[in-house]
């Protein structure tokens, strides 16, 4: 990888065509290279995705949108087009446990739909209905990839290499210099500002960094089985769910559905590390799954682990790391593709600030002190969350599959250990309710830190924190107010005048700013100051009565060119075990 970005490896092509320049190179167009491309694009920063991969991934891998990542998906115009293509789109989303899926239910978990996210549902059942314009979105990834390639091609600063990958760079102060390579073998030169490795769990870029991973590692091998069977609703009897887990000893797992119709996944787990992945019967791993044979079209057969791995290290010099190329999470939370999705969101505006000469000195460096603790944050609750069925599975005999009085006991007793797990899917603080605690770009208070609690959000304008969510007239989220500029938010009764000292401090600095007005009481007490400064993220900056005597200061902050101080008082106690990190 080191090689003189101007010399062919031996055997290799010569270089031909012209250089390309462009000040971003993105190594890897999945969700997360494609989400970082539309993000600079949108702001006519050019880029250039390279991807090996010339079509979509036929494999559905990453099965859920949370609703963090709608409501960037909001701000782009395709929530909508997104929310169409989910499994399906006004269904309630169910999770089933059970021994054998066409015996024995064990229990029933329901999220709201989302009519019921939207029609004001009783937020007592429901109470996610208060935190975000959105829930639970299940959408496989190869029904996603089609719908982000589509919308990034709507820019003209975005240029896409599909079928190209990433083989060699270099770099000094002034940049990066990479070599590229397409399947036919052709090799091109392209020179950038950053190169972001957004390559996957076995980044290229990451390797040639020395960068290494740290935590757990791999925890237990998996192996899915994708198939077709458009009559699996009827084979089984439980009607249509997201997921379905089967706590069976001899075939433990979970069913996951891919459009809701034809195409299904089982990931099939294994508890015993001696036994053996590879000499597998299909057939037979879903028949003891569902309690009975059936007839399917196996697709593909894909061998994995669970990890719990986050890079040591997230920037070095003009090279950046992002999505699974940082961190790999086990799935359980669906965590991996929206924690790597707000990674492409954080770097994004600040790569803005830098590349468009905004930017203070700190603020690139800010990418890896604010990211890097989120995705520790997470992937630790996702291994947890992982933990807790392996428990249960290990705890757990035949006894569950037997007729009679003792298959019920032992039913019953498992029935509660299901109830149990399944409260790890009350999840919306996972996705929502992370922050920037002590970041170096946000201007503390000195007031306590809102809980940090997986199942629910504790709404704030804490710095650091993501800016609330209300409605604040028909269809009109508080969100909406935010752009990919940093925006003033100024309460119902509070006076705008007094607030042009620190537009004026901002605009004098270069940042992209404008101000928004709040109509609602509702909404202003969730904003819980008269001026709150959010960030092109959605992250809240500053906030403030009163605007500050010295609003240079403040600006000089948010934009890296000093370090914030840090908060006064210490972080909370947490409400869970690992729920703050």
């Amino acid at each position: 990888m080191n090689a003189p970005a101007n010399r062919a490896p031996a055997g290799g092509k010569p270089l031909g065509g012209p250089v390309l320049d462009v000040p971003v190179l993105i190594a890897g167009g999945g969700p997360v290279g494609l989400s970082l491309a539309t993000e600079l694009a949108r702001r006519g920063i050019a880029c250039a995705v390279v991807e090996t991969r010339e079509s979509e991934t036929e494999h559905p891998k990453a099965t859920l949108v949370g609703a963090r990542t709608m409501e960037l998906f909001r701000r782009w115009g395709i929530a909508g087009a997104v929310e169409d293509a989910a499994i399906p789109p006004d269904h309630p989303y169910f999770i089933v446990f059970a021994t054998e899926l066409a015996k024995h239910e064990l229990h029933r978990f329901r999220s709201a739909s989302r009519a019921e996210m939207r029609g004001g549902a009783d937020s007592h059942r429901f109470p996610e209905v208060d935190w975000s314009p959105y829930g639970k979105t299940q959408i496989g990834q190869q029904a996603l990839e089609p719908i982000l390639r589509s919308h990034l091609s709507g820019y003209e600063a975005a240029k896409t290499f599909y079928g190209w990958t990433l083989t060699e760079f270099t770099q000094d102060a002034s940049g990066v210099e990479a070599v590229i390579e397409h399947r036919s073998g052709a090799r091109r030169r392209v020179r950038s500002r950053v190169l972001v490795g957004c390559d996957g769990g076995r980044s290229v870029v990451r390797k040639a960094l020395g960068v290494r991973f740290v935590g757990r590692g791999a925890m237990r091998d998996n192996v899915s089985f994708l198939f077709r069977c458009p009559d699996f609703i009827d084979v089984h009897g439980r009607g249509l769910a997201n997921l379905y887990f089967t706590l069976h000893p001899d075939s433990f797992g979970v069913f996951t559905a891919i459009d809701g119709s034809d195409l299904w996944n089982y990931q099939y787990y294994f508890l015993d590390p001696s036994k053996s992945t590879r000499e597998l019967d299909a057939a037979d791993v879903l028949a003891k799954a569902v309690g009975k044979p059936f007839d399917f079209e196996l697709l593909k057969v894909t061998h994995w682990k669970h990890y719990q791995s986050v890079a040591n290290r997230w920037r070095v010099g003009n090279v950046f790391l992002a999505g699974d190329a940082a961190h790999l999470f086990v799935p359980t939370g669906g965590l991996g593709m929206n924690t790597g999705i707000g990674d492409a969101w954080d770097l994004a505006w600040k790569l803005d600030g830098y590349l468009t000469g905004w930017a203070g000195e700190h603020l690139l460096d800010s990418y890896e002190t604010e990211r890097k603790p989120i995705a520790i944050r997470n992937g630790l609750l996702s291994a947890m969350n992982s933990d807790r069925l392996d428990i249960v599975m290990a705890e757990t005999d035949r006894a569950v599959l037997a007729p009679g009085p003792e298959g019920e006991a032992a039913r019953t007793e498992l029935r509660g250990k299901a109830e149990w797990v399944s409260r790890q899917f009350n999840s919306a603080g996972l996705h929502l309710g992370y922050r920037y605690s002590r970041s170096p770009i946000c201007v503390a208070d000195g007031t306590p830190e809102p809980p940090d609690d997986p199942t629910r959000v504790v709404q704030s304008s804490w710095p650091g924190c993501r800016a609330p969510h209300a409605w604040d007239g028909e269809g009109v989220s508080t969100l909406d107010y935010l752009g990919d500029q940093f925006t003033l938010v100024i309460a119902p009764d509070a006076d705008e005048a007094p607030a042009e000292p620190l537009l004026s401090a901002a605009r004098a600095a270069g940042l992209p700013i404008s101000s928004a007005r709040l109509r609602t009481g509702a909404a202003a007490a969730l904003f819980e100051r008269r001026y709150v400064l959010v960030r092109p993220d959605g992250h809240v900056a500053w906030r403030g009565d009163t605007v500050p005597a010295r609003p240079d200061e403040v600006v000089e902050v948010v934009r890296g060119a000093r370090p914030g101080l840090l908060p006064s008082v210490p972080a909370p106690v947490p409400d869970r075990v690992g729920s703050t990190v």
